[in-house]
């Protein structure tokens, strides 16, 4: 795959200014609905009980009637239903008939919502099937499920969108070779720690593919896949919208003789248990959602369109006056030895630095010194801290910056009095604590109750200005118990509530920054990221597998909002690289400073200058380019643990009118020169480009710049930044 995506040059599909969105609803004894959003085309239909996909386009076409009924029967036995739904172990499809449908435009997220009310003729079960469509490439899908009975039922398989993605004709004179696949798709290749956007792309060709996030949580990979269709030149990406664990599989038959190649998915939350929910007479539950974008376009248009989606319709909307700061985190000197006066140091380093916000993570709670994960739980400040955190905080704000606070609102740890005096709130599973003891039980009330008004209390009582949560648990197959005579797995119950509590509080403190990490980037979902501004992006911190992070995780996720760590908390971090290639890094990114001397006293007057102009040239030049960038990726495919000479990235204004370009060169395998050839700028114009490194400057034609400029590094784990600006 790699071939075809650094052949990419130009992105011939971005998002222009005008939109589109509309739906279709039809009546008959199929009925149904054509949504569409800009190019992009879904058809669905009530066919003998099953709601189907008759086709998805991305050319803004529409297919004639009498095309879909000379194909009808060829779909016979094909897994058409663009949902998939299961009740106590019986799959719904085929007992489906049509309510009603509607369309209404919503806000936040800004779009057409559509809505088609099905009632299964087999269950007393109706489904809302809603489709948010605004009017770009991305349609977003979820449903709602209803118990319309009079004793409880279980959800034992839930897909919010399946069905087929591609119905490809004469195939074989577009595929270079007899046999080659004509689709292929990327998955996140490992759910461990510290291997977040370790992408890999396989074939499909007459085979069932699955994969599965089991750790709990949506994990260190993904729960998203890029499908490509080789033949037609298109894009098939979906992404679950979860923070529990999942599956999605994706068939695809190519039939020679015949000459026609098909491709099926679905996708949606798992579990090893045999309910995933049980629901109540009268209750309605919300499924997660899937976003799901088709379009024509190079790799790097797929990526801006994502990119742009995820700003738009997915994110919270940045704060105004508390957006994208440059970070100062003290966990660096003072690991598990903090105190007053350690914590003003590292104010003072952070002021010094050029830092924006300071934050007090792990270690200021409980009742042991230096046990942070065995104090969690119990969220006062340790007798270490005898005039508690509202000194540190003031002493920061009277430096100028913004003050937040860690907190794993999760969990329980061995030593705290929360877990000995509420025994009962543990999460179990067949009777057995989860996670070592160390898991709060979401689905308990009580505990959920406890959950929110605590971080309330929090909030208000320090005044924050940000809060940030982790999560280091890896639940695994999660809790389970005997919910109204079901075997319930409790990872649903644990998301919905987490979800519902972070909507209420974020609503009551509009002016509060909430910050994600989940043991680095164990919960990089769009359903957790819809709740948070931004997000930690990985606790791998050592290159150059952390810029092959972000290098990967910027496919979905735009870089404004992906924290990268800079300093000496981790051990040998400090000796990847020189100071520019380590700057640099996290310059494309959001920076967080974690441990930059022990003392101003101590501090390398040549490092604090480097700081400090990185810093400054992060605020004047880099970050006004990244927020709302195109993402061009020069090397988007790389191994993620194994050596690969060159890492390049560019971020580019929508209006061309300045870029810059990271060049890393991570190996010293490979040639030694690198020839960059922007994709973001205007061919018609002028730019003044700035190589970082020698300071020099020169004035080149857009049309000159797309013949290349040549980037030499001589050793592994250096660097280059070139900055463009329009004349």
């Amino acid at each position: 795959m790699t071939r075809y995506l650094s052949a990419l040059f130009f992105s011939i599909a971005i998002l222009s200014a005008a939109e589109y969105r509309d739906a279709a609803v039809r009546g008959g004894p199929e009925p149904g609905v054509r949504f569409s959003s800009g190019l992009t085309v879904c058809d669905e239909a009530l066919r003998n009980g099953h709601w189907v996909n008759r086709y998805w386009l991305s050319t803004g076409m529409i297919k004639p009637e009498f095309h879909l009924e000379g194909e009808k029967r060829s779909f016979e036995g094909q897994p058409m239903d663009a949902f998939e739904l299961g009740m106590e172990g019986q799959d719904l499809g085929g007992s489906w008939r049509w309510v009603k449908a509607g369309k209404r435009e919503v806000k936040a997220p800004d779009g057409l919502l559509v809505t088609v009310e099905l009632a299964s003729a087999s269950r007393p079960i109706t489904v809302k099937v809603h489709t948010l469509l605004s009017g770009g490439p991305v349609l977003v899908r979820w449903l709602e499920i209803t118990n319309t009975g009079a004793k409880p039922t279980a959800i034992t398989r839930v897909s919010p969108w399946s069905g087929i993605i591609w119905n490809t004709a004469q195939y074989r004179e577009r595929v270079a070779k007899q046999g080659e696949p004509v689709f292929e798709f990327a998955y996140a290749e490992r759910q461990e720690w510290g291997f977040e956007g370790a992408w890999r792309f396989a074939p499909v060709v007459n085979s069932t593919r699955a994969v599965s996030g089991t750790r709990g949580k949506s994990g260190w990979g993904h729960p998203t896949f890029f499908a490509r269709n080789r033949a037609i030149g298109e894009w098939f990406v979906a992404s679950l919208g979860w923070s529990g664990n999942w599956t999605y599989h994706l068939t695809g038959s190519q039939d020679e003789q015949r000459d026609r190649a098909r491709l099926f998915f679905d996708m949606g939350p798992s579990a090893v248990d045999p309910v995933l929910r049980v629901v109540a007479p009268g209750e309605t539950v919300k499924s997660p959602e899937t976003h799901v974008l088709l379009m024509r376009a190079d790799f790097d248009g797929v990526v801006q369109a994502l990119h742009e989606h995820v700003r738009r319709n997915v994110l919270p909307p940045p704060i105004p006056g508390r957006e994208y700061q440059v970070e100062s985190n003290h966990r660096g000197y003072i690991v598990d030895h903090e105190d007053e006066a350690g914590l003003k140091r590292e104010i003072d380093m952070a002021a010094d630095a050029g830092a924006e916000e300071f934050l007090i993570d792990a270690g200021w709670y409980g009742p042991e010194p230096n046990r942070w994960g065995q104090n969690v739980g119990d969220w006062y400040a340790g007798k270490w801290l005898p005039n508690d955190l509202n000194p540190v905080r003031e002493y920061a704000r009277s430096k100028g910056l913004l003050f937040g606070l860690w907190v794993e609102i999760e969990s329980v740890g061995s030593a705290s009095t929360l877990r000995q005096k509420h025994p009962d709130w543990i999460l179990t599973r067949d009777g057995r604590p989860v996670s070592g003891g160390r898991q709060l039980d979401l689905a308990n009330p009580e505990v959920a109750k406890w959950m929110e008004s605590e971080i309330v209390r929090i909030i208000e009582k320090y005044d924050l200005d940000m809060f940030r949560i982790d999560y280091n648990n890896a639940m695994e197959a999660g809790g389970n118990r005997v919910k109204d005579g079901f075997v319930e797995n409790t990872v649903w119950r644990h998301v919905e509530t987490l979800y519902g509590i972070f909507d209420r509080v974020r609503a009551r403190f509009p002016r509060v920054i909430f910050q994600n990490c989940s043991g680095g980037g164990g919960r990089l979902d769009l359903g957790i990221m819809r709740r948070f501004h931004n997000t930690e992006l990985s606790d791998w911190m050592r290159g150059p597998r952390g810029l092959k992070i972000l290098n990967g995780m910027t496919w979905i996720l735009p870089p404004e909002i992906l924290l990268r760590t800079f300093g000496t908390e981790v051990g040998e971090h400090a000796s990847d690289g020189d100071v520019d290639q380590q700057l640099r890094t996290v310059m494309l990114s959001r920076p967080i400073f974690r441990g930059i001397s022990p003392s101003k006293e101590e501090f390398n007057p040549i490092l604090r200058a480097r700081i400090r102009e990185s810093v400054d040239q992060f605020k004047r030049v880099v970050r006004p380019i990244m927020v709302g960038s195109r993402v061009y990726h020069h090397t988007p495919l790389l191994p993620i643990a194994e050596p690969s000479p060159w890492l390049v990235l560019e971020y580019a204004t929508p209006d061309s009118s300045r870029a810059v370009a990271g060049l890393f060169r991570t190996a010293e395998s490979g040639p030694a020169t690198y020839v960059f050839k922007p994709r973001g700028l205007d061919l018609g114009r002028t730019y003044l480009v700035t190589f970082s490194n020698s300071g020099q400057k020169v004035e080149l034609t857009g049309a000159r710049l797309m013949d290349g400029i040549p980037v030499r590094l001589e050793a592994a784990m250096t660097s280059e930044m070139l900055l463009f600006e329009r004349r």
